[in-house]
């Protein structure tokens, strides 16, 4: 059969946590193949343009920024930090977050792969899945509307919405509905010099707005995106008063609906506020950002009281410091802290498949309840998760002793 190829590990997905686990698996000496459905590398952290790479930073009042993270995820960081010229931002409840160029993220993810040799498949979608004696035996993937067939002995699903579970019809960790998703859009022409002071002026007006019946209610959830107010243009994240499903269309419809309301929310701060009489639209993110989906089913579920207890576990691999974030329709965020200082661990088990031998999980897809990875879900994690799962694989294959896998995760990582 034509357009067959092999590989030993092969990536779904080319977000923050599928560039670390293809990384990880690289470096230990084995051929990784990765698949990403976009033209190009990062994930949600490009196509959605989020902004801010959080998870990275202990949670601190007191204003110093201090790395939670080791290994590769620092490692990523300080490339990013020096690369996008940025610097650690914080709030006043003590989240610290780092903005970041979004060219530079991919450009880095690039660069990464290439130096570790990785093979790329870009615009390539996973349309088929072969089981044998719970393992992937080999998937199918269309790019360029060419259909290959990859021979595999392990796979990392970082698609974010368990590409290969559902491919495979496997057991999920789904919902009826997900956390509301939001749209990054530019203006240009500001007349504000000041981040800060641009944000209140932004939730004043429309919170006066929708008091006066002037704007729909959902409309004050709408945010600076940090650090983006440069040269009188700033990013804007708005969220979208539609529910983010695993519907079919779901994702052209919530694209639809936040054109729409960007259009009509630029209107009205045309007219209405000094501060953006002359603005205008400079463009509009490729993607929605939507912040949870599917995950797939693993040996354990991290659940909301080992992130809010901060619990630490014997086969951890990964800390976690981001609170819980929920974003709901028609409200505002909500946020259920962790102790400050403090963080919780997410074990190995989070990132094994509970069917299939030979199938890890990573980022967003890890094993976890929906108010966990609403935690767990952001990049600093996701980095850790995605470099801990090209180890487990690479020691799995290797057949290394898991427990000394996972001693040498914790030795980079931990």
């Amino acid at each position: 059969m034509d357009n067959i190829f092999h590989t030993d590990v092969l990536i779904i997905g080319g977000g923050a946590a599928g560039v670390a686990a293809a990384v990880a698996a690289s470096r230990s000496g084995l051929n990784v193949s990765l698949l990403e459905r976009n033209a190009y590398l990062g994930g949600k952290a490009t196509a959605a343009e989020v902004g801010t790479v959080c998870g990275l930073y202990e949670h601190n009042i007191a204003g110093k920024t201090v790395y939670a993270v080791k290994g590769f995820a620092k490692e990523f960081a300080e490339i990013l930090q020096k690369k996008s010229g940025t610097v650690p931002l914080y709030n006043n409840e003590g989240l610290h977050y780092l903005p970041y160029n979004t060219d530079a993220f991919k450009d880095i993810c690039t660069r990464m792969l290439s130096e570790n040799k990785v093979h790329v498949l870009l615009n390539a979608e996973l349309s088929h899945v072969v089981l044998n004696n719970n393992q992937i035996e080999s998937v199918s993937v269309t790019s360029n509307k060419t259909v290959m067939y990859v021979k595999v002995k392990a796979v990392i699903d970082c698609s974010g919405d368990a590409a290969i579970s559902r491919s495979a019809n496997l057991t999920t960790l789904k919902s009826d509905t997900y956390q509301a998703a939001a749209q990054v859009f530019y203006l240009q022409n500001i007349a504000e010099d000041n981040e800060q002071r641009l944000g209140m002026i932004l939730m004043k007006t429309l919170r006066k707005a929708i008091d006066e019946n002037k704007l729909p209610g959902y409309s004050d959830r709408v945010y600076v995106v940090p650090g983006s107010l440069k040269n009188n243009c700033a990013g804007l994240k708005a969220g979208i008063p539609l529910d983010v499903t695993d519907e079919p269309g779901n994702m052209d419809a919530l694209r639809a609906c936040a054109v729409g309301f960007i259009n009509e929310l630029i209107g009205f701060l045309v007219k209405e506020v000094p501060a953006f009489r002359n603005a205008s639209l400079l463009r509009i993110a490729p993607e929605v950002g939507t912040r949870v989906g599917a995950r797939c089913a693993g040996k354990y579920i991290l659940t909301a009281n080992d992130v809010l207890n901060c619990r630490k576990f014997v086969d951890a691999i990964a800390n976690g410091t981001w609170p819980i974030e929920e974003w709901e329709q028609h409200k505002r965020v909500k946020m259920r802290f962790l102790k400050p200082g403090d963080h919780y661990q997410v074990p190995a088990r989070c990132l094994q498949s509970n069917q299939i031998e030979n199938l890890f999980m990573a980022g967003r897809n890890i094993s976890a309840t929906d108010e966990a990875i609403a935690s767990a879900r952001v990049m600093g994690t996701c980095l850790q998760t995605g470099y801990a799962a090209g180890m487990m694989a690479s020691g799995m294959l290797k057949q290394t002793p898991e427990p000394v896998v996972i001693n040498s995760i914790q030795n980079q990582q931990l």
